[in-house]
């Protein structure tokens, strides 16, 4: 529901968000069924070139297994969390192709039905479920600049943006020693848990660009530079105890605890693409630096011994350590107004790289694509 009062050049837009799902399957270990509501309000002020918008949102969530779970002494099935939720910012037209824009803003997430119940094995290695997960929540920051350009025949933007995350008991799959119904004595595998509080601050460049060379050329350029530096804020806080009692820290679980674990601190991409006519060329790159903090578990059991469990892992970290560049290349034809050919090579260069250790993406592939719009 939106309302203009014209009188303030004032508008309120209000809502509700609502969703029930309903999962049966032995991957979730049975029957649930969860639910999220949502109430939400805004109003959005505007100053001349000065735009305000506040708003609020409260958040209620509720989940019901048919199995009972032992959380915290008790055995239930029954799992309620809520909480109202705040945001603010402001957009300054500097000059005639100029903005200046401000924003922070708190956000809170449940845990999903995947990080609290999956029971599954996967490239043999266990994935756990963790009914005990609290909901994560925590803010975000950025003040950022929008400047337009245009040159000639080129018309595009440059956006630069700061940013800052914080979050409260941030939820992380990590790799460990865990357990379970079936494994009393502990089994090697992955379970999502509460790593206490983390900060993510960085630097965001995206550049958007559009060249009309002649009514029948353009080029069209897309390219984003992320710099960010993800950390914990309390390295010795334990948040949680393998199965055999041992203690773990993101210091003493991480193979590197300058960052958090799984992230890069360096992205780029680019993407460029040529218009002719009804053809079209275009290629895109991607770039990744090193992962330098995984779970420290996998550089003991990733050695190039013969008892190396996941043999293989510390040589290719090392082979690897100036991080993943991958070039894609496609071209099209729109053959009549509802048909297009398409033609897709993936990672051209056939690079070797893992989004994650002991997961191998994808070679060298190439693709034909008929597009049909009905």
């Amino acid at each position: 529901m939106a309302k203009k009062i014209e009188k303030y050049n004032l508008r309120i837009t209000s809502g509700t968000t609502n969703e029930i799902v309903y999962a049966d399957s032995d991957l979730f270990n049975g029957k649930n069924y969860k639910t999220n509501h949502s109430l939400y309000t805004q109003l959005d002020k505007k100053w001349n070139r000065l735009n305000i918008s506040l708003g609020a949102r409260y958040e209620s969530f509720s989940l019901h297994s048919d199995d009972k779970h032992f959380i915290n002494g008790d055995s239930i099935n029954d799992f309620s969390a809520g909480k109202p939720v705040f945001r603010t910012g402001i957009n300054y037209q500097a000059a005639e192709a100029t903005y200046v824009r401000a924003s922070w803003g708190q956000g809170y997430r449940f845990p999903s039905m995947a990080e609290l119940f999956i029971s599954t094995n996967t490239s043999g290695l266990e994935i756990y479920p963790n009914p005990e997960l609290k909901p994560e929540s925590g803010w975000s920051s950025e003040i950022a600049i929008k400047q337009g350009v245009k040159s000639g025949k080129w018309m595009g933007y440059i956006d630069i943006a700061a940013f800052i995350q914080q979050y409260d008991d941030m939820m992380e799959f990590s790799f460990g020693q865990w357990g379970g119904p079936d494994k009393p004595d502990g089994g090697v595998g992955f379970k999502s848990i509460n790593v206490g509080k983390t900060r993510i601050s960085g630097l965001e460049i995206s550049i958007n660009g559009q060249g009309k060379i002649n009514p029948n050329l353009s080029i069209n350029v897309i390219a984003g530079y992320t710099y960010m530096n993800p950390i914990s804020l309390d390295l010795d806080y334990v948040y949680t105890e393998s199965i055999n009692g041992y203690e773990l820290t993101y210091r003493n679980t991480s193979s590197d605890s300058t960052m958090l674990k799984y992230r890069y601190k360096h992205i780029a991409k680019a993407d460029i693409e040529i218009v002719y006519k009804d053809i079209s060329i275009g290629g895109s790159m991607r770039y990744n630096s090193f992962m330098k903090n995984i779970d420290k578990i996998f550089t003991i059991i990733g050695g190039d011994g013969e008892d190396a469990q996941i043999p293989g892992i510390n040589s290719a970290r090392e082979k690897f350590k100036d991080g993943d560049f991958i070039i894609d290349l496609r071209a099209g034809y729109q053959i009549t107004k509802t048909a297009r050919l398409g033609f897709i090579a993936n990672n051209v260069l056939n690079r070797e790289y893992m989004t994650r250790p002991a997961t191998m993406m994808s070679p060298r592939t190439f693709a034909v694509q008929l597009a049909l719009k009905i």
